[in-house]
């Protein structure tokens, strides 16, 4: 399981997990670049920060947000250095829930000789990140995939970073610097390495970037696999709504999904904090109208 904090809500998703896989040797990759995470009651953790990642010879390039954010797929490849005896990882994100019986949902997909498992996303023009990665992956070389919940075989690892240290080698001649949802995808599909979509093993109807799911709302079905995301607390689900509410005039307007949600918690958002997420959505989707990052 990947997080970037320790708290009871994290907690509460690794001891989901740990129930799905029962079967399964656990590990929790935190991320303490901002600073120690305390203690984890558990013995299989892998401490990590940016420092690391230079240190295994991955650039220290991103094109917006922070270095693991844009680069999720760096501490991927640190997981496979610091226990590289296993032939197939699965990677959760802290905020992803899987519903079924994990073993069985491995088992599947090491019996369809997967690289790389994962929802592929649709990596044409109209997605918001096609026009920058053009110059990296011309002449329908993109593709795309939402990685929260991502299965790898260690060859897959093993090339992926091999080809992320290369491109760090050379970074000066990479004028933008691939997002790992592009990388990963397409390094994939350049190597012919095996692609099989998440999909295949459940359902992904619930399985996105927004809008959240508050977690005391979460209900798994009893049978089958089922891939969700993102599950949040309270006050995940609240500050994401307020973060990615993709219209402002949704800020104002009474009748709004986000002020519908909002209202079920009474008091919890202040008319001040409204106006200041509308403010930053608007400055937001002016720099997507003038193709910045």
């Amino acid at each position: 399981m990947k997080t970037y904090t320790w708290d009871s809500f994290v907690h509460q998703q690794f001891k989901r997990l740990q129930s799905t896989f029962s079967e399964v040797d656990v590990f929790v990759s935190i991320d303490e670049t901002n600073g120690f995470a305390g203690t984890i009651p558990y013995e299989r953790v892998l401490r990590t920060c940016n420092a690391d990642m230079l240190a295994l010879g991955f650039a220290n390039r991103f094109e917006k947000g922070s270095l693991l954010w844009w680069n999720a797929d760096y501490t991927h490849y640190q997981v496979h250095d610091r226990i590289p005896d296993y032939d197939y990882y699965l990677f959760v994100e802290y905020d992803a829930c899987i519903g079924g019986n994990g073993v069985r949902l491995l088992a599947d997909m090491i019996a369809d000789e997967a690289d790389f498992v994962s929802h592929p996303l649709d990596a044409g023009p109209q997605w918001y990140w096609n026009r920058f990665h053009t110059g990296t992956y011309p002449a329908g070389q993109l593709r795309a995939s939402l990685n929260c919940i991502s299965f790898f075989s260690a060859r897959a690892l093993k090339h992926l970073a091999q080809r992320r240290r290369a491109m760090s080698v050379n970074m000066d001649e990479t004028g933008f610097w691939p997002l790992g949802e592009a990388f990963v995808a397409s390094e994939v599909a350049a190597a012919d390495l095996t692609f099989v979509p998440l999909a295949r093993y459940g359902d992904v109807s619930r399985y996105a970037w927004f809008p959240p799911i508050l977690v005391t709302d979460l209900v798994l079905p009893v049978s089958g696999h089922t891939f969700v995301h993102p599950v949040l607390d309270q006050k995940r689900y609240i500050a994401s709504l307020l973060r990615q509410t993709h219209f402002v005039r949704h800020y104002f307007m009474h009748g709004s999904l986000l002020r519908r949600e909002l209202a079920r918690f009474p008091g919890a958002v202040s008319r001040r904090q409204l106006y200041r997420a509308a403010m930053t959505r608007a400055t937001e989707r002016m720099r997507q109208t003038w193709g910045r990052p």
